[in-house]
């Protein structure tokens, strides 16, 4: 008997034997519709239908990310239909992780009835997850998720913790690079090995506690940081460090998909206030194991081991060590370990970019607590204004006196941590005080050159400023820094070749983009407007309803933070030249 893992869709319509009554030819054209977009979305994220049942759909994914994009996708359309075409046919969606029995081409088990089951627990036009699929995809489906609690299931012994799809996750300095967009043979940008080059995998956990991931995480962020002040080193950014995680690569590998000279891996292991860290570098064009060390120190020396660390791989690496090594002795330290402890625990939360609720509402709670700890962690504060933001993406409080005043008092207290000034350069962007912006977000580049996040961020601020060419060409670097780039970068090219005029360009890149941003979306219709091609512009346009059902064009350009207003007349013109409704 054959078995194996796979990601299990389960789709059923709602109402189908009403609609059949009232209007069995109307119902059977819909439903051959809905049976085409189902194959279509569930081909594109490489699953197959595997079972058809009237009404229903059972279809399997390798990938759980895959799946649950495309059931987002799925729903996300025929939300878009309903406010076009009047009443669809609407649909429920279930979605589990199992071993199932292969039968052919069928596949059968306990783990297809709990998706059948899931499903039927849904509200019309709903996606629904249960535990173990939202364990795999929370970190990489960009999306974000209400916690239902535990159901009991039909004729299933045991509850299942559910989880609903709310809907797109904002960009996010902390979204972990996606492992299923890693290029197969690095970027196009990568055309020879930069010889000062390091990549460094997320050491690994051996403290035997799964609730100590995020010590070791903690510790290799800021390991990464670290090295990042070092000029010399071409570092790749922590997203795409991140998206290496869990995957076994080998040296080899990693070299030649991210186009890197080195690879750092190692090890954490936490025991009480003692802790063990080892680490290994090793040349990934000849195998050759340039250097390793372990280290054994106590908790609040932790940070000194950082610092003898990061030098001694800069050493190796670029074979000398600058003026940097003094900037990272002056670094401002926790006075309390425990508070250090706390920032890492929010970190943790926080890493996943509020992808529900609770861990927003976590990430905070642990900010404040290592600010209790220690009222002068600088960091604490920074990231701290961060977890207001996200939460109230939640909530939908005014946060925003209290999350100016905690990035203020970062910077007061610690005026040489890059986190402090991106945050207060995104602030300055938010009220249109360009300059200040500029300050700050070149500040962290200082501090922090291969912060690609903040490289990336410096692009947005050149288009906002009107100069496509400059922001292209951070977001070139961007691109090299992070061969994992979300589409927050890759959305501000499409916005940079909009403003160059270079309309053909704009649609192109936004045809490279895995997965089409609403931003990517708006500006490729507004290229498009620009260009003889009535078909291309109904499909742009299509595709933005899908993504945002209720676009309006007087809301969307109020929040581009354009200094020259004549760009936004132009948005504007181009917008509803193409047919889009103005409010």
């Amino acid at each position: 008997m054959e078995r194996r893992l796979v990601t299990i869709m389960a789709a059923d319509v709602v109402g189908y034997s009403a609609r059949m009554e009232l209007s069995e030819s109307e119902t059977i054209r819909q439903l051959s519709a809905l049976t085409q977009l189902i194959g279509e979305q569930v081909g594109r994220h490489n699953g197959r239908v595997f079972s058809r049942a009237g009404d229903g759909f059972l279809s399997e994914f390798p990938s759980p990310v895959m799946a649950v994009q495309s059931g987002f996708e799925i729903q996300r359309t025929l939300l878009a239909s309903d406010q076009t075409s009047g009443n669809p046919l609407q649909l429920r969606i279930g979605i589990h992780l199992a071993d199932a029995v292969v039968d052919g081409q069928d596949l059968l088990g306990e783990g297809v009835n709990i998706a059948a089951r899931v499903e039927s627990l849904g509200e019309p036009g709903s996606v629904l997850i249960t535990q173990n699929v939202f364990d795999q995809v929370k970190r990489a489906a960009k999306l974000r998720f209400e916690d239902l609690g535990e159901r009991s299931l039909k004729n299933i012994s045991e509850p299942i913790r559910l989880f609903r799809v709310v809907g797109d996750l904002e960009n996010h300095s902390y979204v972990t690079g996606n492992p299923v967009q890693l290029p197969a043979d690095g970027g196009e940008e990568i055309k020879r090995i930069n010889p000062h080059s390091l990549a460094v995998v997320p050491f690994a956990n051996l403290g035997g506690d799964p609730e100590q991931e995020y010590f070791s995480d903690g510790f290799s962020e800021d390991l990464i940081t670290e090295l990042a002040r070092f000029h010399q080193i071409f570092l790749i950014s922590r997203n795409a460090s991140f998206a290496l995680k869990g995957r076994n690569l080998g040296w080899q590998q990693i070299g030649r998909q991210l186009g890197v000279a080195y690879c750092l891996e190692g090890s954490v292991r936490k025991l009480g206030s003692r802790i063990r860290i080892t680490c290994q570098l090793t040349d990934t064009q000849t195998g050759e194991h340039v250097w390793a060390e372990k280290y054994d120190c106590k908790l609040e020396e932790l940070y000194d081991v950082q610092d003898d660390l990061a030098s001694a791989i800069v050493a190796m690496v670029a074979g000398r060590i600058e003026q940097q090594g003094r900037v990272a002795a002056q670094r401002k330290k926790p006075a309390d370990m425990h508070a250090n402890d706390c920032l890492l625990r929010g970190l943790g939360h926080h890493r996943l970019g509020g992808v529900t609720r609770e861990t927003a509402e976590e990430a905070l709670h642990w900010f404040n607590l290592a600010i209790d700890k220690d009222p002068f962690f600088a960091r604490a504060y920074a990231w701290r204004a961060c977890a207001l933001a996200t939460l109230a993406d939640w909530t939908g409080d005014d946060v925003w006196d209290d999350v100016l005043a905690s990035a203020r008092r970062g910077l007061e207290l610690d005026d040489s941590d890059a986190e402090c000034h991106r945050i207060a350069g995104a602030i300055a962007l938010q009220t249109r005080n360009y300059g200040q912006a500029e300050y700050h977000y070149r500040r962290a580049l200082d501090l922090n050159p291969n912060y690609a996040y903040v490289v990336g961020r410096m692009g947005e601020l050149y288009n906002f400023l009107g100069d496509g060419e400059t922001a292209l060409k951070y977001q070139l670097r961007a691109r090299q820094l992070d061969p994992f780039l979300p589409a927050y970068c890759r959305e501000l090219e499409v916005v940079a070749y909009y403003l160059l005029g270079q309309y053909a360009d704009t649609v192109s890149v936004v045809s490279q983009l895995s997965r089409v941003t609403r931003i990517a979306a708006v500006y490729r219709v507004a290229a498009l407007s620009h260009l003889d091609d009535p078909a291309g512009l109904e499909s742009a346009k299509c595709a933005l309803r899908i993504i945002d059902p209720d676009f309006a064009v007087e809301r969307f350009v109020a929040t581009e933070f354009y200094k020259d207003p004549r760009i936004v007349e132009q948005l504007r013109d181009d917008l509803l030249r193409a047919g889009l409704k103005a409010c």
